[in-house]
């Protein structure tokens, strides 16, 4: 009897316990899904301070203050500890320039586009955004960008990220890409995934913004840039056809990258216009609402039932 007394006493203490840790696991205020890392407003402060110590203090700073605390996004974007702490010196002459660039684009005013963008996308998707987003002055690599699947990249250095709002135009663009990283886990290699991938980013930030913006912009092409495609869609999709299931990393490269081009006539990273294309023509054959499809669909399967 006194056995079971004592059994009956655990059991009711782990229900209480089991009670308790249910109630204040859900008086915790919810966690973000979107997580936003400003290391620009910290590299602006060391370089401020420290850009008048001698260089083995100024280092030890920089290893410590600037890499450690940021070491998976720095490994990713730019190299190693003693690669950002040398990046970090080359480029003591910015410090001014970053600061004052900061007056108009900061880390605190992208913080909040972020989260309301993000809400947006949730509304028009139906999916979170989930993930971290650095937000940094670095070699100017990409303006927007992801670094593998786990966190996306906004390098203020860039030229094309002269205001929040010229920030904010793309944030549905990549804002689509972190949110596939999460729902889309088809391993294409081949060149169809990067096309259908931008292809579809490009059509969803042109669903967001309505007719706020051309749909070169969208592209980030100039008009005339986009003309040359327009006067061109046959080459570009003979191009395609014949390289749509390539793994050949050159030749991913004319559909991805805004510096390969097929020929000097066309822009760089036809991909993303040829993708659009394909979306496009995805969602007349299929269905207004269709689009969401790519969330979870293979390019390929996009591609076979797009009629394209």
């Amino acid at each position: 009897m006194k056995l079971q007394n004592k059994n009956l006493k655990t059991l009711n203490v782990k229900k209480y316990l089991s009670i308790f840790l249910i109630i204040f696991l859900q008086s915790l205020p919810a966690q973000k899904s979107i997580n936003t890392i400003d290391v620009s407003t910290v590299q602006i402060r060391i370089l401020k301070k420290y850009r008048n110590s001698d260089s083995i203090q100024r280092n030890r700073i920089y290893a410590d203050s600037i890499y450690t605390p940021y070491q998976k996004l720095w490994n990713g974007y730019l190299g190693n500890s003693a690669k950002v702490v040398q990046w970090l010196n080359d480029n003591q002459s910015q410090t001014d320039k970053w600061i004052e660039k900061s007056k108009d684009v900061n880390g605190k005013q992208i913080t909040r586009s972020l989260q309301k963008f993000s809400k947006g996308m949730k509304a028009l998707t139906g999916y979170d955004t989930k993930g971290d987003w650095y937000i940094l002055f670095g070699p100017a690599w990409t303006d927007l960008g992801g670094l593998g699947r786990y966190a996306m990249v906004i390098d203020l250095s860039h030229e094309n990220n002269k205001s929040t709002e010229s920030i904010e135009q793309i944030l549905p663009h990549e804002i689509t890409h972190q949110i596939m990283m999460e729902t889309n886990q088809h391993n294409d290699k081949t060149a169809l995934e990067p096309i259908i991938g931008e292809g579809f980013a490009v059509w969803v930030n042109q669903k967001y913004w309505n007719k706020k913006y051309t749909l070169a912009q969208h592209l980030g092409y100039t008009d005339s840039e986009l003309k040359l495609c327009e006067k061109n869609i046959e080459l570009i999709k003979s191009f395609f056809e014949k390289n749509k299931f390539s793994e050949d990393n050159n030749i991913i490269d004319v559909f991805r990258s805004r510096e390969t081009k097929l020929n000097e006539k066309l822009p760089g990273a036809i991909g993303y216009y040829i993708g659009y294309k394909i979306i496009e023509q995805y969602v007349l054959k299929n269905g207004k609402d269709s689009w969401k499809d790519v969330f979870t669909k293979s390019p390929r399967e996009i591609y076979e039932k797009s009629g394209f």
